[in-house]
Parts: structure tokens; sequence; C-alpha cells
């Protein structure tokens, strides 16, 4: 890999002068004293005992003296004489640590080694460094595609210069984010293509085809935008996404309001009451954000009501504003109220929630410089209010 720098310094891994790292090591005598050194220092063992994550403590030729219980874990190694005298990429099984002579920080891949940058610089500068670090382990499984982020930090005790190694595998959300990324990119020009093909059936049909290629070229545009909408939500570059106003007429958003939930599981056994207002009343506004916003309300409002109760949707015009309402019988309590739109704060108990009211709140004020709130009581309900300027 080819980690980047921090961008108030020069790059140091290829063609920095700092590789091949020197391939000596301690002798045998020399590194067995080293490791009694280290093993018997209270400071050192307080850190292995304290933190949890991996850990390490190398001398200043890149060799292991010491490891935490967590690293040997990781390893499936119960003994840690294994690996004392070993150097990172060694006792990991890199592949490419048995290349040269030398060994780990001596091959022609180690310079764009993240663990091996961090190590360098921590002895050269004497100075804590971070790096991502994609290690490849023997097998044609996925997990033998290790990468961890690497932390590296110089210590000196009693003139022994040693290195803190820190490693946290990060290989799951490295997997999980090149996925997400690879499937948003593809499914967003699978999009494209669908919007560009029925442009041009839209052109070349007749009758009724006409009406039903431009809804299928209308879907396909929103979803494309709802598609960019979230990859912005899940990374936290809501500012990146460009708003499209357009003057709606806000019978037709309540009636694709109505369309998108009718068939959504949280309908079943409840009731959704969809008041429309007339026929002539608009506003500007982004289609995308704005069903975003009312859809994530609606079914926030089903999943909380009870079997056989109703939701209701209205919208009413007061002293300039826009005033979008959703209600539903049962009320938050109030523990939960005052986090409702805190990011990643779910009352599901599962990873992958937390987004839903804290996007409605994001999304309302921030793109549509709007206000997002709610009231909830046992003798009223909960009802959630989107205030836009009309």
């Amino acid at each position: 890999m080819n980690p980047k720098p921090p961008s108030d310094r020069p790059a140091i891994g290829a063609g920095s002068g700092l590789f091949p790292l020197p391939a000596e090591r301690s002798s045998t005598a020399g590194l067995k004293l080293e490791i009694e050194g280290v093993t018997q220092n209270a400071l050192v063992d307080g850190l292995l005992e304290a933190v949890h994550g991996l850990m390490a403590v190398l001398n200043e030729r890149r060799q292991i003296l010491a490891i935490n219980a967590s690293m040997l874990q990781s390893l499936g190694i119960s003994d840690a004489g294994k690996v004392f005298g070993l150097r990172p990429g060694e006792a990991v099984h890199c592949l490419h640590a048995e290349t040269a002579p030398g060994g780990c920080g001596t091959t022609e891949f180690c310079s764009t080694c993240g663990a091996a940058i961090s190590q360098a610089v921590a002895l050269a500068e004497n100075r804590s460094i971070e790096q991502l670090c994609a290690i490849e382990v023997a097998g044609d499984e996925p997990t033998n595609n290790l990468f961890f982020r690497v932390r590296a930090s110089p210590l000196n005790i009693e003139g022994q210069r040693l290195i803190l190694l820190f490693l946290q595998d990060v290989s799951s959300e490295q997997r999980a984010a090149s996925l997400e990324q690879t499937f948003l990119h593809d499914l967003r020009n699978t999009t494209m293509g669908i919007s560009v093909g029925t442009a041009l059936l839209a052109d070349n049909a007749s009758g009724e085809n006409i009406e039903i290629a431009r809804d299928v070229m209308h879907l396909a545009t929103r979803l494309a935008r709802e598609i960019e909408l979230q990859r912005c939500l899940a990374h936290s570059t809501i500012n990146s996404f460009q708003c499209l106003l357009t003057e709606l007429s806000l019978s037709t958003l309540f009636d694709e309001l109505h369309r998108s939930c009718r068939h959504h599981p949280a309908l079943e056994a409840r009731h959704l009451e969809i008041t429309p207002p007339r026929p002539d009343r608009t506003l500007s506004s982004d289609a995308t954000i704005l069903h975003r916003i009312l859809y994530n309300m609606v079914l926030n409002a089903l999943e909380a009501s009870a079997s056989g109760e109703t939701v209701k949707v209205t919208s009413r015009r007061n002293d300039g504003l826009e005033i979008f309402e959703v209600w539903n019988a049962s009320s938050i309590r109030p523990e939960i109220a005052r986090r409702i739109f805190q990011r990643n704060f779910s009352t599901k108990g599962t990873l992958g929630h937390g987004l839903g009211t804290y996007s409605m709140k994001l999304l309302g004020e921030k793109l549509l410089a709007g206000r997002v709130s709610f009231t909830t009581s046992p003798e009223q309900g909960t009802c959630f209010k989107l205030e836009l300027r009309a």
C-alpha cells in the first residue's frame, strides 16, 4: 500500500532515504538482556496490562521484546517466547518478510508498508506516528489480507531506546468500506444507465407509454440522488451534496409519500392517514431531501405505533412557513427524547441504526435551512415537525 503522509511533512516511504531499514539484530545474549530489562520494568508491565488492544515493545533494531495478551491471542500463540526477537512482519507471517535476507523492514515492499514507516519515523525523528498498513499472509482467503491502524511511539528507559507499537485490526471495517464504495459506485452507474435509457424511450414512445417512461426516468433520477445522499450521510460529507431546488406541488409530494409507504411492512396492522394540501399549494425545495425527511418521520411513527393505531401526516401554512407534521399516539420516554437527534443513538441495540432521526434534523436544517423538532407526551402523543420557509 502507499500510506498518505501528514500534509505538513514530506513523504517518508519509497525514495525517502530511510529504506531499506538496517538488517542488524541484537546478539542472542544482548537480546536476552533487553527482554529481561523490559519485562521487569514496572512502567512497561503496566502498559502491557492496561492496553486492551494489540501492543508490542520493540528494541531499536525493531525486534519484539515484550507483547501483551491481546496480541498473543491474535497471533494464536500461547508462549510469548516464540515471538521474542522477531520483527512485527515476521510475527504476523507477512508474505514479504521472507523475501530478503534481512527480513522485515529490509525488503523492496517495506518502503510502502505503514508498519515499517511508523517504526522508521519513531526511531529517526523521535516522534509518534500513525499509519495504515495492509499485510498479506499466506492463503487465498479474504481473511488472509489484514489491515491495521498502526501507531509507533518512541520510549527511552534507562538509556535504552524502545518503540511502543500499537496495532488496531481494522480489516473488517476496511472490507465493509470497500464493499460499500464499490456497491454504491456500481449502483450509481446502473441507475444513470436506466435514466439515460428511459429518456431515450420517452423520446420515442407514444400514448400512455410516454408517461410511463417519464415516471421511470423520474424515479431513476431520484434514486441516483438518494444514493449520493446516503453516501454523504454515511461518510459525514453532507456539505458536498448539492441541493436541487424546484417548485414542488405539495399534493404530488404527499401522493408520492403515500405510494412509498403503502407497501412497507411497518404499515401492517397499522393505519396511515395522509391529508394532502390543496393542489395549488407549492413550495420551492429539493424533492429528494424533503421526501427523505418525511419518509423517515412516517416510518419512525409507524414503528412506534401499536397494532391498530393510526399515523397522521398533515401540512399547513402559517406566518410564511410551511409546517409538515407527522403524528402518532405513542409517547417517547424522557431519557430517549433528550437524545433523539444524536447520531448513532438507537434503542434497537444493534449496529447499523441511529441515522434516521439524526438525518432528519441534519438534512432539514443543514440543507433545507428549516427547523426540525418534536413534541411528546402521554396525553398528546408524539408529533415531529419540519418547518420550511414558504
